[in-house]
């Protein structure tokens, strides 16, 4: 099947690092149009997710849907990949006529296997290498998402990702400036490095002798801290953002270096995930609440006005009503910005599927309200905090149009400015001089 000029549907699920791989899907079809998932194409891919019950719905409702547009034109090609796919291979074939599902390893290698070329669905546990391919430029941002890492070795109780992504792996470390630097000259303001668990991320990268011998080349470990001093250099790139990081990967040490590196954004999204140390042990977690506290205010000392989020999952087994209250007046008396709330979902095949003491769902229900609510008051105080203090907020301005342009800002809030600005251009505009949108 020659795939230039086709019609291409894609529809993505979950998280950046999904975002990162269908802009990368799509660029590798080369001269194709894109197009919305419910028109008529040629193709349709669905890049799935299954962190969550939820999750997994989606991903078979959109298979679904690609399965009705093939019944009327039998020559639609149907792909699926995606973590969804990778752990319900099964599943989905079952499910009809679909023809291509690829595992999270080869998903890079779409087009050419939709050309013809040989393919068998491997287990991603035997990945052993970062999978990259060149991106010129994201589908649907403004901002662009960069994957550097890939799976994780973690595997906490309710967690079914490393099992969809395999071992931890990362890019190499040449790999991931060059990728940043294309970025830049395509004229991205401002990149997200992702990954599955970003702060795993190692390389060891060649470090050329300067005395031009025969002397192989020394080599030197390269971190998370490496790659955003690396990408600080590149010129026409302003922002550096982290996306989701584990606690205690999080270090004091990690914390002092990004301080120095001025185009780094003073946000930090952490996967806490409970505030109560009987919760977190269940969950296998890595961590207690007193060092998350203690990085909260290391944090604080040293970016006075960051932005500090926190995953949150309500209703995990076990979590009593006294257990939740420890989660709920830990948060309460942390300076953060908001949260991001999720009900504990079952995930077939994890520990957590089985263990007793579920949570009634009215119980999930009630707690994830209490949280959200948490969570908009304590943006409120934090939109008035920047405020106070007058903040320096730069953004890369996603739209502009009625004399006015929005942007999701450096300090996660998204605000508004009273004049149109280009669309990708960087903007920097002190705090009272801006509204900030906090729904």
């Amino acid at each position: 099947m020659n795939c230039k000029n086709y019609r291409i549907a894609i529809s993505t699920l979950g998280c950046k690092v999904n975002s990162y791989e269908s802009s990368a899907i799509i660029e590798s079809f080369g001269n194709c149009e894109v197009v919305d998932f419910a028109e008529d194409a040629d193709i349709y891919i669905i890049n799935t997710c299954t962190v969550t019950n939820r999750s997994d719905h989606k991903s078979r409702n959109l298979i679904r849907k690609a399965l009705k547009k093939k019944a009327l034109n039998p020559q639609v090609k149907i792909v699926v990949t995606g973590c969804f796919a990778q752990r319900s291979e099964g599943e989905i074939a079952e499910m009809g006529d679909i023809d291509f599902i690829i595992d999270n390893q080869a998903k890079l290698d779409i087009a050419e296997i939709v050309a013809g070329n040989d393919y068998c669905f491997t287990d991603i546990m035997q990945a052993k290498d970062f999978a990259y391919r060149p991106l010129s430029s994201m589908l649907t941002h403004t901002r662009a998402f960069q994957k550097i890492q890939d799976g994780c070795d973690f595997y906490c109780s309710y967690c079914a990702v490393p099992y969809g992504r395999g071992h931890s792996r990362s890019a190499r470390f040449e790999d991931v400036i060059s990728q940043a630097t294309i970025f830049a000259e395509q004229g991205y303001k401002e990149i997200v490095l992702g990954g599955v668990n970003i702060g795993l991320y190692s390389s060891v990268a060649q470090t050329p002798h300067v005395a031009q011998d025969a002397v192989p080349a020394e080599s030197e470990t390269k971190d998370l801290a490496s790659v955003v001093q690396a990408l600080a250099e590149i010129p026409k790139l302003e922002l550096i953002r982290i996306s989701s990081i584990e606690p205690q990967l999080l270090s004091t040490e990690l914390i002092h270096k990004l301080r120095k590196v001025d185009k780094f954004c003073p946000h930090f999204h952490i996967a806490l995930q409970s505030g109560s140390d009987t919760i977190l042990q269940a969950m296998g977690r890595k961590y207690n609440a007193a060092l998350v506290r203690d990085m909260v205010h290391e944090i604080l000392s040293l970016f006075p006005d960051a932005a500090i989020g926190f995953d949150v999952i309500c209703g995990f087994p076990g979590e009593t009503d006294a257990l939740f209250e420890q989660t709920l007046n830990f948060l309460s008396s942390l300076p953060i910005c908001y949260l991001h709330v999720f009900s504990f979902s079952k995930r077939k095949g994890t520990p957590a599927d089985t263990m007793p003491n579920q949570v009634n769902g009215k119980v999930k229900t009630q707690r994830t309200g209490q949280l959200t609510a948490l969570s908009h008051a304590k943006k409120e105080d934090y939109a008035s905090l920047l405020k106070k203090q007058n903040s320096l907020i730069r953004g890369v301005v996603e739209l502009s149009e009625n004399g006015s342009s929005e942007s999701l800002s450096d300090h996660y809030l998204r605000i508004r400015m009273p004049e149109e600005h280009p669309i990708g251009s960087l903007i920097s505009v002190y705090a009272d001089k801006l509204e900030f949108d906090l729904h």
